[in-house]
């Protein structure tokens, strides 16, 4: 397990999701989370990170509509009001294997169908667990 131990500063590129989770491992700190947060963290148009990022507790395993609406909301207002033109990157920490879940995929069903809605951008979604950052790609939803 390679942890990123550099921090991330405003202003600093960041690779796009296919070349590995670099700042979501720098994010999810230990990537051995005790209970479930969805930490999301927003980039420029430019690919830079912004300095906003925003931990939330309590995520519930299986996103419901009225969750879906609401973290969609929330991704779509930050991004509009102060990251016009950027993205967010999604980071799924929860407990347990490293292993991408049913659960996982709901999320990620859930985030990708928000960002189409809403017209915001989803950088790259990723789960922190069991000792790794793995990506969830498009084609993982179900």
């Amino acid at each position: 397990m390679n942890l990123t131990t550099t921090p991330f500063r405003p202003g600093d590129k960041v690779a796009d999701d296919g070349g590995g989770p670099a700042l979501p491992t720098f994010l999810a700190g230990g990537v051995l989370p005790r209970e479930r947060i969805l930490t999301l963290a927003w980039l420029d148009a430019d690919d830079r990170v912004t300095g906003i990022a925003v931990p939330v507790r309590e995520v519930p395993q299986h996103p419901s509509d009225d969750d879906a609406a609401r973290f969609g909301g929330v991704i779509a207002s930050v991004t509009q009001q102060s990251v016009p033109g950027g993205s967010v990157v999604a980071i799924l920490e929860r407990p347990g294997e490293q292993s991408v879940t049913a659960a996982d995929r709901a999320w990620n069903t859930a985030l990708r169908a928000q960002a189409a809605q809403r017209d915001f951008r989803l950088h790259g979604l990723f789960v922190a667990a069991g000792g790794a950052v793995r990506p969830i790609a498009m084609d993982d939803a179900g």
